[in-house]
């Protein structure tokens, strides 16, 4: 398989809320009891206005997104999605272990957070390695050195 990462592009924007929507709605409500479109699309817009987001393409094809932020000990995986039609591929895979190694690299652990209601994964990171180092209301704090 071959993922290709590019910079976002404002003809972006309205895929990729579509592509939050679709990825949180489910899990959103599990975790919280509800699902409220102004404040998610408050969430979604803040990302969009301040975050370095990429778009991962396959055959030229967006089909997901990530947020990597470099701190001065760890990189920090803010945030992936992945399009549901193309969930169980192995593109998050692929690009995890991309991070990883840029992580490894700079001799620093890779950090993430998931919500507790997404079951899959948290079950992805711990096969690719990642412990939980710490619970949080709604998240796990996860880590891979």
């Amino acid at each position: 398989m071959s993922i290709r990462i590019r910079s976002v592009r404002d003809s972006d924007y309205q895929w990729l809320l579509e592509l939050h929507h679709t990825v949180y709605r489910d899990l959103i409500t599990q975790e919280f009891g509800y699902w409220d479109n102004d404040e998610e699309l408050g969430l979604f817009k803040n990302s969009w206005e301040s975050k370095q987001i990429e778009i991962l393409l396959q055959n030229d094809r967006p089909v997901g997104m990530f947020i990597a932020v470099t701190h001065a000990d760890h990189l920090w995986l803010d945030e992936i999605q992945i399009d549901p039609h193309y969930q169980n591929q192995g593109i998050g895979t692929e690009v995890i272990g991309r991070l990883i190694a840029r992580a490894r690299a700079r001799h620093f652990p890779l950090r993430l957070r998931v919500l507790h209601a997404n079951q899959r994964a948290c079950r992805l990171y711990q096969r690719l390695g990642f412990l939980r180092i710490d619970r949080a209301e709604h998240h796990h704090l996860m880590e891979i050195k």
